[in-house]
């Protein structure tokens, strides 16, 4: 169920992944007048900045271990995983599992789960 926003229209709801400090967030919420209503990030003194900006969204923590039968469903799921395993800088190990970015497949799952519009 979206909440309504001031001029009583649906809003939508973001959850978001690999957070970081939430430039991601700000700039969907702004594109698509929704709101951050959960986040994921691993990383405290960086999931604490977001918590700061988004007081009200819940940290799910490590994105590898949360059940997502228990998570509040979402309009809009958001996330840069790590790309470092794919960069043309970086080792070029791929997505592979094990790698910083095979975390993709925890976004995949995340995906399937939810079922975002």
């Amino acid at each position: 169920m979206h909440d309504l926003d001031a001029s009583g229209d649906s809003e939508l709801r973001i959850g978001s992944l690999f957070s970081g400090y939430g430039g991601l967030d700000l700039a969907v919420e702004h594109v698509f007048n929704a709101k951050t209503v959960w986040f994921s990030e691993l990383n405290e003194p960086v999931a604490r900045v977001f918590s700061n900006h988004w007081p009200g969204a819940p940290n799910l923590g490590d994105i590898t271990t949360i059940d997502w039968s228990r998570v509040e469903p979402v309009d809009i799921l958001i996330g840069g995983f790590p790309c470092q395993d794919v960069s043309t800088v970086g080792k070029r190990a791929g997505l592979a599992p094990g790698t910083r970015s095979g975390l993709w497949a925890h976004m995949a799952v995340a995906i399937d789960a939810l079922q975002p519009e």
